[in-house]
């Protein structure tokens, strides 16, 4: 059973009661139909977009994507999106139709073409039903019956297909919004579906880059993204060729259960669910084939793969128009990626002051879902270590533990304000000491605690400077007795008898 929230049964009354068609369609009824409840809803109707302008002249209007024909109308702070019928939309460019059936065929997937209104109930003229109600889900094209000319011998007839390649050569970026339903949720593509994918995957060079970055983005960000691209990269690797050496790529390593592409699969699944930390899993090992070595005993080696991933990533990502600053952080951390992290916590101040805490939080948690994705048992005693070490950096920054010099209680100026060093070289060392001490005891961090230490490191440096003074003293006076006395003073040698 569908229920519509009261908001939209108002924009269907308000149409129908001036002698509109009025129907919800889309992705808001497909959810609606699975049982989940959809945040933003679409109307359309054989009204013209003057027609719903006057209609709901009394409401909140938003005429912004009128040239698409597109009306959004706010009605108790639900906005819902308003269309007349439509053949084609193309930019900001639109091809009106004149009934349902030919906006429901522009939809692409059957799953996406049903429309609904309690006057009429469900209208599903391409069987979305049965796609959404077996036990999997299935993506399926929509599709037209086609006449084409085949030879039988001397002879040529005709005969009728059903042909979905126009839902694709249409709309390329489609080729990716299937597989981000995959990735998204349990969806899987029927095989008719899949078999037009792959033998339109060449029109990946006519889409436009912003909704191909797009879909892929929300593919990697997807619940089910491992899955997905695990299973999709014969098509995937027509929108990134990079990705194909990498596939069924086997690594040769005891660190290694997977090939490198269902690897990488595996490493955007267990990332942050962060657009910057899964592109960077996505890419960080494409350099792997270009780099591999082999050693005496046969196992392979990747050294320099980090720099490869990089320079692969940065083309990629200018192909696909990335913003330059998103570009500059994945870059960085795909050529760090494999950066050895220190197990103490002195060691990881060391590294919070080198690389700054935040760029050093996201390396860790790449390194973290790379170390998952190595082997069968993702809680390897290198994942362990890692999480141990991403708990400590969010510790010493919750706790606000020193980790700079410049962060200790005291600075040179007040040492030497209170004349405990003669000047700043005295109280740079004094400084550098204090420092050693509160990495290793973070409590220490505190002014009087400080003063203290420099005091009576003050006081041990004067007791040995005053002893070393006191030294040299009798060894003067010493010489000056030894000259005054003369030769007389010195034994005198004596032959044997």
């Amino acid at each position: 059973m569908i229920i519509l929230p009261d908001q939209v049964i108002e924009v269907l009354d308000r149409l129908e009661n001036v002698g509109f068609e009025a129907y919800v369609v889309g992705e808001c009824l497909r959810e609606l139909f699975i049982g989940n409840s959809p945040q933003d809803f679409d109307v359309v109707t054989n009204a013209k977009i003057n027609d719903i302008l006057f209609t709901f002249r009394d409401y909140r209007i938003s005429e912004e994507g009128a040239a698409r024909g597109e009306i959004l109308v706010t009605i108790l702070g639900m906005v819902i999106q308003i269309s007349p019928y439509r053949r084609e939309v193309v930019g900001n460019r639109v091809m009106y139709a004149e009934d349902l059936e030919t906006d429901l065929a522009r939809r692409g997937f059957t799953m996406n073409a049903m429309a609904y209104s309690p006057k009429t109930g469900l209208i599903d003229p391409y069987n979305a039903k049965s796609a959404l109600s077996g036990e999997v889900k299935q993506v399926v094209a929509i599709g037209e019956n086609v006449t084409i000319n085949v030879k039988v011998g001397k002879e040529t007839t005709s005969e009728v297909i059903y042909d979905m390649s126009k839902s694709f050569t249409i709309q390329p970026s489609r080729l990716l919004e299937a597989i981000r339903y995959c990735a998204e949720d349990e969806y899987e593509i029927e095989t008719k579906t899949r078999e037009c994918m792959q033998a339109n995957s060449s029109c990946f060079e006519y889409a436009e880059k912003s909704a191909v970055r797009e879909e892929l983005q929300r593919i990697i960000m997807g619940k089910f993204a491992a899955r997905a691209l695990e299973n999709n990269a014969s098509i995937l690797k027509y929108v990134i060729p990079e990705i194909e050496p990498c596939i069924g790529f086997q690594q040769c390593s005891r660190h290694h259960d997977f090939d490198v592409w269902t690897h990488i699969s595996k490493s955007v699944g267990y990332a942050l669910p962060d657009p910057i930390i899964r592109f960077t899993m996505l890419f960080h090992d494409l350099g792997k084939p270009d780099c591999m070595a082999f050693d005496a005993k046969g196992a392979g080696h990747f050294k320099g793969h980090g720099e490869r991933g990089r320079l692969l990533a940065e083309g990629i990502m200018r192909r696909l128009e990335f913003s330059k600053d998103m570009s500059e952080q994945i870059s960085w951390l795909i050529y760090h990626h494999d950066y050895p992290i220190p197990e103490d916590r002195k060691g990881l101040k060391a590294l919070i002051r080198e690389l700054g805490h935040t760029d050093l939080r996201s390396l860790l948690q790449c390194e973290i879902a790379d170390s998952r994705a190595r082997k069968i048992d993702t809680e390897t005693d290198m994942t362990v270590k890692l999480r141990a070490s991403l708990e400590a950096l969010n510790e010493i920054i919750t706790n606000g533990e020193c980790y700079e010099i410049s962060q200790l209680a005291i600075d040179k100026r007040e040492l030497i304000e209170r004349r405990l060093v003669k000047d700043d070289a005295e109280a740079e060392q004094l400084m550098n000491a204090l420092f050693d001490v509160v990495l290793d005891k973070p409590s220490f961090n505190n002014r009087l605690m400080l003063l203290d230490m420099a005091q009576k490191s003050k006081s041990k440096l004067d007791k040995i400077v005053e002893s070393r003074r006191k030294a040299l003293e009798e060894q003067e006076r010493a010489k000056e007795e030894a000259k005054a006395k003369g030769r007389r003073s010195e034994p005198l040698f004596r032959k044997r008898k």
